[in-house]
């Protein structure tokens, strides 16, 4: 007897279950509030329900869309940097499997539209500021209003970029203080973390306020309650 394809066993057995397949449009709608399509919250979401990297054709068959589609959006969520793949010398395919990290995947999203909106607005200023001083020249008031909105646009796109390369830098080293920061409040919050970073979350942020987990649950997962005021002991209706 022949043993089960990739194909038959994508069909005989679901990846998720009905309840989580049921959760799957919390993904989709999170993916389209930064702008991306459903299919790309689906897949994702797919691909962190899982639990296991999947290919391209156990997503196809286990969200019932073609292979078109999934190959697609397989790429742009690479390309994003939400998912990564690896090859499987055994299966002779592309294994996929979710970025966990949403942080990082946001401060992409962030930073790219942030490019965007930038340099659209920058060329219609640069468009104006021609027309400006073609039909009125150098000396209009409007031309130096222009070359310092487009000053102060290059710095603000300058600031913007430092910022999202920092963060970005800083989730993607794990050294770095907001790294460490995140691992132990997910391990505050009863999050497992892999590898030794576990075992090392609170001793590698010994000496900072982040060593205390008291300061942590209080601080970034539970929110201060605000304490009733003290009368003295002396209780006045009005």
């Amino acid at each position: 007897m022949k043993p089960p394809t990739e194909a038959s066993q994508t069909e005989l057995v679901p990846f998720l279950a009905p309840d989580l397949a049921a959760e799957l449009p919390a993904f989709e709608a999170f993916f389209k509030a930064f702008g991306f399509k459903q299919i790309h919250g689906r897949i994702w979401g797919l691909l962190v329900l899982a639990g296991k990297p999947m290919s391209s054709k156990e997503i196809a068959a286990e969200l019932a869309i073609s292979s078109g589609a999934t190959s697609t959006t397989l790429k742009e969520l690479i390309d994003w940097g939400a998912v990564h793949s690896t090859f499987d010398p055994p299966r002779r395919c592309n294994l996929h499997a979710a970025v966990e990290n949403t942080l990082s995947i946001v401060a992409t999203v962030l930073r790219r539209r942030e490019q965007v909106a930038f340099q659209n607005f920058r060329e219609g200023a640069n468009r104006a500021l021609d027309v400006i001083r073609k039909r009125h020249g150098n000396k209009d008031p409007r031309v130096l209003t222009l070359r310092s909105v487009l000053s102060t646009c290059d710095i603000a796109d300058a600031v913007m970029q430092l910022v999202f390369s920092s963060v970005h830098g800083a989730l993607g080293d794990p050294q770095s203080l907001l790294s460490k920061a995140i691992g132990t409040a997910l391990k505050v919050g009863g999050v497992a973390l892999p590898g030794a970073r576990k075992q090392r979350a609170f001793e590698d942020l010994s000496g900072t306020d982040l060593a205390n987990e008291e300061f942590l649950e209080g601080a970034i997962l539970k929110p201060k309650k605000t304490e009733p005021e003290q009368s003295g002991g002396d209780n006045r209706d009005g």
